[in-house]
């Protein structure tokens, strides 16, 4: 199905046959596509690529590890049952595979050989993955304070790394100067990305029988995820598949709560000074922040915010169950303590574990010791 790219903001269109990244006005950039899902017509393998059906481009030139459809396991939470979605079992380690295998196939399609890119850690890391197994060049910014193991991992991909003092905004504004050189494949403003995380909610979906759940919790940075399940949300209500949608709980940290000030008429402070446990949603401004902001209220969803020390109690938890997570996932499962005795006993509710906890061991021992 032939999509093109639409702007939000002004409502100028653009060919997706072109290599542009945002549009004339400074904003981001949607796709204008409406797949039509048919259940009936999956096909037998079991990766991400199972719902090409509703993926925005040519899958023969798809980079892929054959990720996807990652477990959905029974957990249980200050003695909350809950159905724990494991994709930081992905390839590089974390669910942002999902947007990666769809972006850069879709700039090795367009014949792009280098791009850039700017990410707190496990996006650097997937982008870093998918361009390596493409043979493009990746030129990664990130803050120079993050996790060391995020690093090491993205300089043995073979990218180039640009550690950048200061915070995400720094970061980012390094980043967008390196790209007038080459292509910005930033996963905060790249629609494909979303395309790609949308598929999680497919995978949940199916597994669950094609019942949604009451409540989906996931922690928000840029959105990709929580704006991707918003996205494959809509198209299994436009394919009759769902009658309603789940509650999408918006997680965030105490410390760096950009949708909830938005809500109530704040702006956040940007500041590197005493930044959370949970590096990945330390992003000030959202670059799709008010998109964020309607899908959870639409959803009829909320937006939480979490302290360190219910992060380390949530890493702990789940660790004791099994699964080992980095303090970001464990930001969602930290919110579900706020909710234990106030949700519905037989609620259906999913939580989204993001992140492999070996990128953050040694962040990890020092919290737990």
């Amino acid at each position: 199905m032939k999509c093109k790219f639409i702007c939000p903001s002004c409502g100028a269109e653009y060919s997706t046959d072109e290599p542009i990244w945002r549009c004339n006005c400074g904003s981001y950039l949607d796709l204008d596509y409406n797949p039509v899902f048919d259940k009936t017509k999956l096909p037998e393998e079991k990766t991400l690529w199972r719902y090409s059906q509703v993926l925005p481009l040519d899958i023969k030139s798809a980079v892929s590890f054959n990720e996807g459809y990652t477990p959905l396991i029974k957990m249980n939470f200050w003695g909350m049952d809950v159905l724990g979605k494991l994709d930081f079992l992905m390839p590089s380690g974390s669910f942002k595979d999902r947007g990666a295998a769809i972006m850069i196939s879709k700039c090795r399609e367009l014949g792009i050989k280098e791009i850039v890119e700017d990410s707190s850690g496990n996006s650097a890391c997937a982008i870093s993955a998918y361009c390596a197994k493409a043979g493009i060049k990746a030129n990664i910014y990130m803050p120079a304070v993050n996790s060391a193991g995020k690093t090491v991992q993205v300089r043995t991909y073979g990218a180039y790394l640009h550690l950048i003092e200061g915070n995400r905004i720094d970061c980012a504004n390094a980043a967008l100067e390196g790209a007038t050189k080459s292509y910005y494949a930033a996963h905060a403003w790249n629609p494909y990305f979303l395309h790609g995380t949308k598929t999680v909610i497919y995978e949940i979906l199916e597994q669950m029988n094609w019942q949604a759940p009451d409540y989906f919790f996931a922690p928000v940075g840029s959105g990709s995820q929580i704006l991707g399940v918003y996205l494959g949300l809509k198209e299994l209500a436009s394919a009759g598949i769902i009658k309603r949608m789940p509650k999408l709980m918006a997680v965030q940290s105490e410390k760096c709560s950009p949708l909830k000030d938005y809500v109530n008429g704040k702006e956040t402070p940007i500041s590197s000074h005493n930044p959370s446990i949970a590096e990945g949603i330390a992003i000030h401004r959202p670059v799709r922040l008010k998109q964020i902001v309607e899908a959870v209220i639409k959803t009829g969803g909320d937006f939480v915010t979490v302290n360190d020390d219910t992060i380390v109690e949530a890493l702990k938890a789940s660790a004791a169950q099994g699964v080992y997570i980095e303090p970001t996932s464990a930001s969602a499962v930290a919110a579900l303590k706020q909710y234990a005795n106030d949700l519905p006993a037989d609620s259906k509710v999913v939580v989204a574990l993001t992140g492999n906890g070996l990128k953050a061991s040694a962040k990890i021992d020092g919290l737990i010791s």
